[in-house]
């Protein structure tokens, strides 16, 4: 597999792709399964369905009078709350009460209190005075009508709230007018004509005193600074009076108005606002597929198997020799596809294979080998017969030697007897020529099989005597090519005693089944035991990713357009 931190783009790209297409199966699941769910969770969910009023609050003119003190409602938490008290709790017990809420479906008891305060929404329009409250209930029409409710009660308690502090204060002062603690009133005292006034009957007083203290009363001048003493005292009063009367003016007004209205009533919707099935359906596509994506990554860098040129080399760091397809061939004609009148990918690739064995063997070609692999099931064999088929098409003499005495196969896929073979003359044989009455003529020309005979009870001592050797140097003596098919590495190191007279070997990795590290351990054991490894072969892989499916493509092109131009020379002739 190409490092996925390559300098080039275009491999970067290369080897997404390749990844999404190998595991395009758990992409495809993950995908259904996120999208099954959700479309499930949503058609089944009950709608829910929200109704909208809209409020206009204006800032209030000026201030109330409480207690004589003018009360700010125009400070930049005004607004603030005003929302607050849009979701109170005395407001909303009195909507739950007026509209019998209580025996509704959405807001019984337990906490149905609790439940409308939850539907409850307020949303203040940017940079207006505008606010919309919106209520959502699974019923459109409860739904409209406790937003049209709550926003009547909330018009109501405003203006209820405006009157009952206009009323107080309206009070007090009618009942401070015509007594003298109207003038304790603040707007009275602050009053910068009444502090002038006040001064001035200060200055008066004092003198009133010094002159008194001098003279009698009906002096002149005591009379004169009296008369205007009584003077200021009436102007005075009559200012103290002119201000209460116009506080009273304006709260009299206020009684009259209401800073807040209803601009549009709720309507009752005709569309839930969730579940929203377009948006779920798209969410559970989009969400599955990043899902399946995110999944696929994962196995991807959690697998140790070999599947690819790549990973032979950067995983396993041995030759690769070439991949062979996965194919349903019946057990006693694993060689059909090389035998057949029509190429096939398959018999291509064997043919590929046995080039690439050829090149691998540096300083002359490997006139035998062994075929082995790292565990039971990866197809060895299969790779063995049908390498030896291809070398013996080539025109060379071959013998196959069924050289696995523990599970032999290779009388069955020639459809041969298995009565006597290469345990007999293991066990009996007094010279190598003897073993000559042992091979079996396979129906390919050229290819000699010696098949394994009776399974001995001491495979690995009969591996180990002399006439192992003796049989081998016989075999090359007498045909171009030897090819023995091995025992697995694990469990057994029957392999390696083959190995003591056949220095070069082919390796066999099922594709994307046996772990990297197993498969490593596999190949250092061969290569300690004296044993050069030509190469890895991958068998039975699978389409999927994009350099075996484009190898596959190439082919078919490749061939059919080969046919299509013998064919056209024939018309032509």
């Amino acid at each position: 597999m190409a490092d996925p931190t390559t300098t080039s783009e275009e491999l970067d790209l290369t080897y997404y792709l390749d990844v999404v297409l190998r595991r395009r199966w758990i992409v495809a699941a993950a995908t259904v399964i996120v999208f099954v769910s959700i479309a499930f969770v949503t058609f089944m969910t009950r709608p829910v369905y929200q109704a909208s009023a809209m409020l206009v609050i204006e800032k209030e003119r000026g201030g109330l009078v409480q207690n004589g003190s003018m009360v700010e409602n125009s400070n930049a938490d005004y607004y603030q709350t005003q929302y607050k008290l849009l979701q109170s709790r005395s407001l909303l017990e009195k909507v739950y009460a007026d509209l019998k809420l209580g025996e509704t479906e959405d807001f019984k008891d337990p906490r149905g209190l609790v439940k409308l305060q939850k539907s409850v929404t307020i949303s203040p329009v940017l940079r207006s005075r505008l606010v919309n409250v919106r209520v959502d209930s699974h019923d459109a029409k409860l739904a409209a009508a406790v937003a049209n409710r709550l926003s009547e009660a909330f018009v109501e308690q405003n203006l209820a709230n405006q009157m009952f502090i206009s009323k107080e204060v309206l009070l007090a002062l009618q009942a401070k007018g015509g007594d003298a603690n109207a003038a304790d009133l603040p707007a009275v005292v602050n009053s910068p004509l009444i502090q002038s006034l006040k001064g001035e009957y200060a200055k008066l007083q004092s003198s009133y005193a010094e002159l008194y203290a001098r003279y009698t009363e009906k002096h002149p001048t005591v009379i004169r600074v009296k008369s205007s003493m009584v003077a200021l005292e009436s102007q005075i009063r009559s200012e103290t009076a002119r201000i209460v009367a116009s506080m009273k003016t304006e709260l009299s007004g206020q009684l009259k108005g209401n800073n807040v209205r209803v601009i549009d009533t709720a309507l009752v919707p005709e569309f839930p606002i969730k579940p929203n099935k377009r948006q779920g359906l798209m969410l559970g596509l989009l969400g599955g597929l990043a899902l399946g994506l995110a999944l696929a990554f994962l196995v991807e860098m959690l697998d140790q198997s070999v599947r690819t040129q790549e990973d032979v080399e950067a995983k396993l760091a041995q030759p690769f020799l070439g991949s062979i397809p996965h194919a349903v061939i019946a057990a006693n004609n694993v060689y059909a596809p090389l035998t057949a009148k029509e190429p096939s990918l398959t018999s291509e690739a064997f043919r590929n294979l046995r080039t690439m064995v050829d090149f691998a063997g540096v300083g002359g070609k490997a006139k035998a080998l062994l075929v082995s692999s790292t565990l039971q099931g990866e197809g060895k064999s299969y790779i063995a017969a049908n390498l030896a088929v291809a070398f013996a098409q080539m025109g060379e003499s071959v013998l196959l030697i069924d050289g696995d005495l523990r599970r032999p196969n290779m009388h069955r896929s020639f459809s041969l007897s298995g009565e006597k073979g290469l345990s007999d003359f293991l066990v009996s044989g007094r010279k190598a020529e003897e073993a000559a009455d042992l091979v079996h003529k396979s129906e390919v020309p050229g290819l000699s099989i010696l098949p394994c005979g009776p399974r001995p009870p001491n495979p690995s001592e009969l591996l180990n005597t002399p006439r192992l050797g003796a049989l081998i140097a016989w075999a090359r003596e007498n045909f171009d090519r030897v090819i023995v098919d091995c025992t697995p590495m694990f469990p057994i190191n029957d392999t390696l005693l083959w190995g003591r007279h056949i220095p070069s070997g082919v390796f066999v990795v099922r594709f994307g089944a046996t772990r990297t590290p197993l498969i490593k351990t596999a190949c250092q054991k061969l290569q300690s035991g004296g044993i050069k490894l030509l190469g890895v072969a991958v068998n039975a892989a699978k389409a999927g990713g994009l350099a075996y499916s484009a190898y596959g493509y190439y082919y078919q092109q490749y061939y059919h357009s080969y046919v299509n131009e013998e064919v056209r020379a024939d018309v032509v002739r």
